[in-house]
């Protein structure tokens, strides 16, 4: 079990989007490090369980749990690191890789990649991965099994979610942490479809970007341009750092309302 870095306390909606983007602005470079060296770490492991796939397709449902496991791993070590971070305490740019040696923190990460997997499967999702067919993935997205997996994902995601942000900062056994995540589905009801609003917030700001990219481009009538396609391309990749920092923050402020413990007194740092 990690050292809390945090205590619990009941925020508001606004002191945490609030909170995150005082994260973000005060430890953006270092967090943004972290989150490249992150994001080379999980390319690299799914460019092996491509190879993997490829090599044993009968396998194909196996590796794609490895990858989703794999992902959620890296996530708790990102959200340590956020609250290292934010804690003032010592740090450096390897402590996102803090979960790659935790046992806990992969049996944490296990019980979702093996539900999402087993719904992309019934989704029918899975069966294209390899295939370039518009008629057939939509198809399958006509069916209401589709919807009602991704439904059930979002679940599971927002959860599993709040039980790593409960794990990597506050402190929180496993068995703990999913305990005080349950709190979704009762009196903590609301939290439940924050990251909703989270996703509204950030796919409005990347709309954005995106139609004054576009309105400049067709101003200049370069619409087509290999240039301001790079230039588009370059800027959401741009604008994707601090989206992720900020939305994981805010992931891990609001866990704040869920923990059930004795540590249940006042938030911080």
């Amino acid at each position: 079990m990690p050292e809390p870095l945090y205590t619990a306390s009941t925020l508001g909606v606004g002191e945490v989007l609030s909170g995150a983007w005082q994260i973000l602005r005060t430890h953006f470079w270092r967090l943004a490090l972290n989150l490249l060296l992150l994001g080379l770490l999980a390319v690299f492991g799914f460019a092996l369980l491509s190879i993997a796939t490829a090599q044993m397709m009968s396998l194909r449902l196996l590796w794609a749990m490895l990858e989703s496991l794999w992902t959620n791993v890296l996530l708790i070590g990102f959200f340590r690191a956020i609250a290292l971070s934010s804690a003032g305490r010592p740090y450096s740019a390897l402590a996102p890789f803090w979960s790659l040696r935790e046992q806990e923190a992969w049996l944490l990460a296990l019980p979702p990649a093996v539900i999402n997997v087993l719904l992309l499967q019934n989704s029918g999702y899975l069966a294209l991965q390899g295939h370039s067919d518009p008629a057939a993935a939509l198809a399958i997205a006509q069916q209401p099994i589709f919807w009602i997996s991704i439904v059930i994902s979002y679940f599971v995601g927002t959860f599993f979610q709040y039980g790593y942000a409960l794990y990597a900062a506050y402190g929180l056994s496993t068995r703990d942490a999913m305990r005080s995540a349950m709190r979704l589905f009762g009196d903590r009801l609301g939290w439940l479809f924050f990251p909703l609003l989270v996703g509204l917030i950030l796919a409005s700001f990347l709309i954005l970007i995106v139609v004054i990219v576009g309105l400049f481009a067709a101003g200049t009538h370069a619409a087509q341009s290999p240039m301001v396609t790079g230039i588009l391309t370059l800027l959401l990749l741009i604008c994707l750092f601090p989206a992720l920092i900020w939305a994981s923050s805010c992931t891990l402020l609001a866990a704040a309302n869920l923990a059930h413990s004795s540590r249940d007194t006042r938030f911080l740092p």
